[in-house]
């Protein structure tokens, strides 16, 4: 719906546009009495729009290149506007209820936007989203499989890259930290929250030589070290969720919020809409004839 209006913005405004050109050929001519530096029949570009559209910073020379290519555009626009006026129907040139139309739901759109700002609660608790996962389990099945990882990527001749490896093996605490360390010193991008679940997929675009291994062979605790010309790369599955399998709630806790988030803003507009409607009918602005 909300990508549906904002379409219809757009419709809105190149209609508007169109509008303005029809309405603004004889007022230009009235309201600009400076130099005139481009005319098609007409309708006149002036110095003065020049100014309006100049941007500031540009040297003489990207000014003048700036300026001609404005001029061109306008030229092609409004060429081609005047050449509809001449193809286009009396009735197909008769556009004041389609901007009518989108006139309404451009300002009602405005509208919904301000009273949802204004009057939508957007606080959700834990407990709301756990009761919506679990409520819609059905929907939450992964279509792709995700995974937590160790991973580490850095140029293959960093010093100590034997100790670098070592480390990863080890499921000390300690080295935990100094691998960390050596991570911000040396790799080129590394990844140690095992608390968070990635796409398995977006592992493959960080690690070409994964595309090639078989998923059904990565398993929990499975450990990969590859090497290409330029670098070292070692991946350690902690866990791993299979497709058709479901979701974990965290990692689809922030879905869950917009979800919840999206609906409380429909029913609340639906609930406004609705005490308009009552309202108008007890006042009797409303009047339904049969």
């Amino acid at each position: 719906m909300r990508i549906y209006i904002k379409i219809v913005i757009r419709c809105f405004l190149v209609l508007l546009l169109i509008t303005e050109f029809a309405c603004n050929t004889t007022n230009n001519e009235i309201a600009n009495d400076g130099k005139i530096v481009a005319k098609i029949n007409s309708s006149s570009l002036y110095q003065s729009d020049l100014k309006e559209m100049a941007q500031k910073g540009l040297s003489k020379s990207d000014s003048i290149a700036f300026n001609k290519n404005y001029i061109n555009n306008w030229a092609k626009n409004e060429i081609f506007y005047q050449q509809a006026l001449n193809y286009l129907s009396e009735e197909e040139l008769n556009i004041s209820k389609e901007i009518e139309d989108y006139k309404k739901a451009v300002l009602s759109y405005k509208f919904e936007t301000k009273l949802i700002e204004e009057k939508l609660d957007t606080t959700i608790s834990a407990v709301q989203i756990e009761d919506y996962y679990t409520a819609n389990s059905q929907n939450f099945l992964l279509k792709n499989n995700i995974v937590k990882v160790l991973y580490i990527k850095t140029p293959i001749n960093i010093p100590n890259l034997d100790k670098l490896k070592k480390l990863c093996y080890s499921s000390s605490i300690k080295d935990a930290e100094q691998l960390k360390t050596m991570c911000i010193q040396y790799a080129n991008n590394y990844f140690m929250n095992d608390n968070t679940w990635l796409m398995f997929d977006d592992l493959k675009k960080e690690i070409p030589q994964l595309k090639e291994v078989p998923e059904y062979t990565v398993q929990n605790g499975k450990i990969f070290e590859f090497t290409d010309a330029t670098s070292f790369y070692f991946l350690k599955i902690i866990e791993v969720k299979s497709k058709n399998t479901l979701s974990p709630l965290t990692f689809e806790k922030n879905n869950i919020k917009s979800m919840l988030i999206n609906e409380r803003k429909q029913k609340l507009i639906n609930t406004i809409k609705k005490d308009f409607f009552d309202n108008a009918k007890t006042n009797k602005e409303l009047e339904i004839y049969n």
